[in-house]
């Protein structure tokens, strides 16, 4: 048995494992302890308290900010043991109360008394920034409302409300968001910053449907802002272009992919590398998502005529060298932003097309001549999100079938795997790829977190060449493949192998 370390200072690499029945032998006060939102950014919890004192885990246990917190408000007389991020992960599942029971508790209670609205709501939220949702949807059906969160871009329900509890819910975010409460015939807008909640907001949006206000939160997490293109997914040689890119003085770098596919958090990550001190940073966004610190942010109001347009018309007189267009959308935009590249200024900007090469195309659609795409475009970044395997129930076996019948449908898929990986569709299904079992920390989904797959391709004097002749996508591909580039499938399947992610969410990724 180990022996008793009880300190403030344990060393980290001396500790010894996390118990195997500590997680299911939680006691209540201990289970306590520590708010869900401080033991989900310190990595730590307290599992067991006695009377000589308490039993805690976590990740790094020597983190000062870790040390600090455990003084002040659990004491000295704690004995470590190292945790790893699924265990976190299950303690703060076990940690959450049980959001169903709680919500029959409120339906039983009835809800005229405001004090019972208002704990809906933040029991609402709570949840969603416990479950990491994307996104909060209350929607109101003919005889109840229905409450789905968007976790890893998947939506899923959480809890059904009875009708008559629709229109006080959704006023108690209005109030909370500073809109009009007796306004139900138009579209609203409006924001939440939550007081005990930092680096985290909410945009608000409201539609009139049917049978009611459908409502949708939408949450903001600015510590994603911070996250490395590594941890965003970019692989070493993709990191490299990119980093040698943002070193130019002017030009274009292009984001493409649908809506939801990550663009704007590339461009962040992109934007928080340069060296901001001594260059003239502003962006032009639809909405302002996150904000970043030394960068001048300016939201589109297409109301008081302050378009994206507009907006880059006035930008131009304010001695700018970097400059972020949030979306190109209309051809007087597309124009104006090439122009800006080629006359000294380093652009970022989204704009939506399937793959990278076919950005070419789309900005000539969009009326830039081909002179200013073929010069003004340095480099385009084509994404999409895929879903990680879940660390906790990562284990290797065979293929379903149906994915594998699946697989050798996509001849691009298939293709890829031939040439990259040397293996046939035989051999792809007699293979083992690791694949996630289930478990309490992911819900059962088999998955925890995203991941993008990216094409980056690097325009070089051969790519302008073709640009020129308005070459078809498919020659633009060709030539550029013949230089190394590896199209996003490419990317997807590399990750596979990689045990990132699985062949399902690269088919429905990449779907046409």
């Amino acid at each position: 048995m180990a022996s008793m370390d009880f300190s403030l200072g344990p060393k980290k690499n001396s500790l010894p494992p996390l118990p195997p029945e500590a997680l299911s032998k939680i006691d209540t006060v201990a289970l306590h302890m520590m708010p869900h939102e401080v033991v989900d950014e310190l990595q730590a919890f307290v599992f067991a308290k006695n009377d000589k004192g308490v039993k805690a885990a976590a990740v790094n246990p020597t983190d000062h900010t870790l040390q600090l917190y455990m003084k002040e408000h659990v004491g000295e007389r704690i004995q470590w043991f190292a945790a790893t991020k699924h265990d976190i992960a299950l303690f703060l599942r076990l940690h959450i109360r049980n959001f169903a029971e709680e919500i029959d508790k409120i339906n039983a209670s009835g809800v005229d008394a405001g004090g019972n609205i208002a704990k809906l709501a933040d029991m609402i939220l709570e949840f969603a920034f416990r479950e990491k949702a994307s996104d909060v949807h209350i929607e109101p059906l003919r005889d109840k409302t229905v409450i789905r969160f968007r976790v890893d871009g998947t939506l899923r329900p959480v809890a059904t409300l009875r009708k008559s509890v629709h229109t006080a819910l959704v006023s108690r975010f209005k109030i909370l968001a500073d809109m009009k409460i007796d306004e139900f015939r138009r579209p609203q807008d409006g924001r939440i910053e939550p007081e005990h909640l930092t680096n985290i907001s909410l945009r608000i949006s409201t539609i009139p449907t049917m049978h009611g206000e459908k409502m949708a939160l939408r949450v903001l997490d600015d510590s994603s802002d911070y996250l490395t293109l590594q941890q965003l997914g970019f692989s070493p040689k993709q990191e490299d272009i990119l980093l040698r890119q943002i070193e130019k003085p002017f030009g274009m770098i292009v984001t493409s992919g649908p809506t939801g596919s990550g663009k704007t958090t590339t461009l962040y990550a992109l934007l928080r590398l340069l060296k901001k001190g001594d260059v003239n940073v502003s962006t032009l966004e639809d909405p302002i998502e996150h904000s970043l610190p030394g960068i001048n942010q300016i939201q589109v109001n297409p109301r008081v005529q302050l378009t994206f347009a507009s907006g880059l018309r006035a930008l131009l007189r304010q001695d700018p060298d970097v400059i972020m267009v949030g979306e190109i959308r209309d051809s007087e935009t597309s124009v104006m932003a090439g122009n800006a590249a080629m006359t000294g200024h380093l652009v970022f900007t989204t704009i939506h097309t399937n793959d990278a090469p076919s950005v070419f195309t789309r900005f000539l659609e969009m009326k830039m001549e081909d002179f200013v795409v073929a010069s003004a475009v340095n480099t385009v970044i084509a994404q999409r999100l895929v879903r990680k395997i879940c660390s906790g129930c990562k284990t290797e076996k065979k293929i379903d079938g149906i994915v594998v019948k699946r697989i050798k449908e996509r001849k691009d898929i298939l293709a890829s795997i031939k040439t990259h990986h040397k293996m046939d569709a035989q051999e792809l299904s007699e293979g083992l790829f690791f694949m996630g079992a289930g478990c309490d920390g992911c819900l059962n989904t088999g998955y925890a977190g995203r991941t993008g797959i990216y094409e980056v391709l690097e325009v070089d004097k051969k790519i302008r060449g073709l640009v020129l002749k308005h070459a078809s996508v498919e020659q633009v591909k060709t030539a550029a493949a013949k230089e190394g580039f590896r199209d996003m499938i490419a990317d997807g399947v590399d990750k596979v192998f990689a045990g990132i992610t699985t062949f399902e969410e690269v088919l429905r990724g990449t779907r046409a």
